[in-house]
């Protein structure tokens, strides 16, 4: 059987774009959300380099913008990845969005978030309970039994577990913060936005930061 190539093509177009990065990337989500009654979870991944493997990557849920006004990731400090990110802060953060509505037309259209030179800074401890206050429970747990990366025993691990949550339910109290949960925020040296729609070449507008402190926004070729 011969299978048809589509005839056609199209540039895609991000036809407007505000003076500042974090307000397009807000404007995307917002799209996003839409649909999403109970909530929009966006995933975010996070790239590393590690002494051991070269550059690991992981991902993990989307939570929000610090006061400032910068991605951030909540992690412990026993794990390879707040390791990696203390050895060596750059890193590189990529979000991806399906099935956005356009604002510029009716076609459901792909957005790829990038945040290229990003440096992590390590977020004050002072900040931490607020932080820690928002964790569901199953993230709670997960921060005071669960060796990250090391080999376990599935049974003895669910015991552990099991018998974590019980006592943890018959105090009535809320669990006390693990000294290792920490957060990083990532401070970007450009913001890079590709668009693109069924039957299209995608659009990029990419944000550079200058030395004066402020973002020049242009097209940039895919």
């Amino acid at each position: 059987m011969v299978r048809l190539r589509r005839m056609t093509s199209a540039l895609a177009k991000i036809a407007e774009f505000p003076a500042n990065p974090v307000d397009m990337f807000k404007q995307i989500l917002q799209a996003a959300a839409k649909g999403h009654p109970d909530g929009l979870l966006v995933d975010m991944n996070l790239a590393t380099l590690d002494e051991e493997f070269g550059v690991l990557n992981r991902t993990v849920i989307y939570r929000g913008l610090t006061e400032d006004n910068f991605p951030f990731y909540i992690t412990h400090r026993y794990t390879r990845n707040f390791k990696n990110l203390q050895a060596n802060p750059k890193a590189g953060i990529c979000f991806y969005m399906t099935n956005v509505q356009d604002n510029e037309g009716k076609d459901l259209v792909t957005w790829q978030v990038r945040l290229i030179g990003a440096k992590a800074v390590e977020l004050p401890d002072c900040e931490m309970d607020a932080l820690w206050a928002k964790e569901e429970l199953v993230s709670q747990i997960r921060g005071h039994i669960c060796p990250c990366g090391e080999p376990i025993d599935y049974d003895v691990l669910k015991a552990k577990h099991d018998k974590f949550l019980e006592d943890h339910l018959a105090s009535g109290k809320d669990l006390e913060r693990p000294k290792s949960y920490t957060a990083f925020k990532f401070v970007p040296q450009r913001w890079d936005f590709l668009k693109v729609g069924r039957g299209e070449i995608a659009d990029r507008v990419q944000y550079r930061l200058q030395d004066n402190g402020k973002w020049e926004a242009m097209h940039v070729s895919t």
